[in-house]
């Protein structure tokens, strides 16, 4: 609360300076991290929390984070996939769950044309060709 106080109100004094240098720093960092990183972590919990089993399976430890990476990988290889392939084909299908539950509008009244009408074809035959007039 303090610091945003500070920031706000003092923003050339040294100490804002620093925060500001501060929340650049982690800011920065934060930014670097991406999906797969996230997926590797939460990974390399789960091999921790199962304990030495998993790792004997996995062999030595530095094997074990060679599989990791590439088991986060394929997974974020699997997820992108799927979104992917949910926004380009679930489109059609989000349409209509969306529709199902808007209310519906009561279809609107046709408008008339309030303008000439065409007049009705004359009842002569004078254009007709000669062999129709004949008949």
């Amino acid at each position: 609360m303090y610091t945003i106080i500070v920031l706000r109100l003092f923003p050339e004094t040294a100490a804002a300076r620093w925060l500001d240098r501060i929340v650049g720093i982690t800011r920065d960092a934060v930014g670097r991290i991406e999906r797969r990183h996230l997926i590797f972590l939460a990974l390399m919990a789960a091999i921790l929390i199962a304990g030495a089993e998993m790792l004997a399976v996995a062999g030595p430890f530095d094997m074990a984070l060679v599989l990791l990476w590439d088991v986060s990988t394929y997974i974020d290889i699997v997820l992108t996939t799927a979104v992917v392939a949910t926004a380009t084909r679930g489109g059609a299908g989000w349409r209509a769950i969306v529709a199902r539950f808007l209310p519906r509008r009561a279809p609107r009244a046709r408008r008339r044309r309030h303008g000439k009408r065409a007049a009705p074809p004359t009842a002569n035959d004078d254009d007709r060709p000669a062999l129709a007039r004949a008949a």
